[in-house]
Parts: C-alpha cells; sequence; structure tokens
C-alpha cells in the first residue's frame, strides 16, 4: 500500500494514478485524519466516465476555493512582490 499526504500527493499525483491503475492501493491522508482512497474505474465503465479535462470540485474541501474578486485582492496584495528593488543587488 502506498500511503501519503495532500502536499506529496499534489506532487506525484500523476505516478499515484498510474500505480492505483495498476492495481496498488493508494491512500491520501488530509487534515484532521481525513482520508481518500485511489481506485481505478472498471473496464465496463470507463466509457461513462467524465471527461478527463473536467476536474470538478472533490478536493475543494481539502483545499478551498475563492471567487474572482478574492483572485483580485490576493493579486493585488501580492503585487509589490512583483518589483525588483536594486538597491539590494551588490
Amino acid at each position: 500500500m502506498i500511503r501519503v499526504n495532500l502536499k506529496e500527493a499534489e506532487e506525484h499525483l500523476g505516478t499515484l494514478i498510474e500505480e492505483a491503475a495498476a492495481g496498488q492501493e493508494v491512500v491520501i491522508t488530509g487534515t484532521g485524519g481525513s482520508v481518500v482512497r485511489l481506485v481505478p474505474v472498471p473496464k465496463g465503465e470507463q466509457a461513462e466516465s467524465v471527461p478527463t479535462k473536467t476536474i470538478g470540485h472533490a478536493m475543494d474541501h481539502f483545499m478551498g476555493t475563492w471567487t474572482a474578486e478574492q483572485e483580485d485582492e490576493l493579486l493585488k496584495a501580492v503585487e509589490i512582490f512583483e518589483q525588483v528593488d536594486e538597491s539590494f543587488w551588490l
């Protein structure tokens, strides 16, 4: 069994999916003790699957969501970090 935390799973999701598809049990742990398991979709159900371009909101509980207004607020707040202060250069 492969057991990883959410941060590690985000970094290696493609590999973990391949492992699960090959029959390996993959468990992802989140904060607060929440746990999910990656399982392959049975062959007969694969045609009925959601298109691969659709991501959905299944992980929102772990990562959160934000509105367009919140995104704008964040981008404005970090805007100053995009500027280079050349006085710090040697």
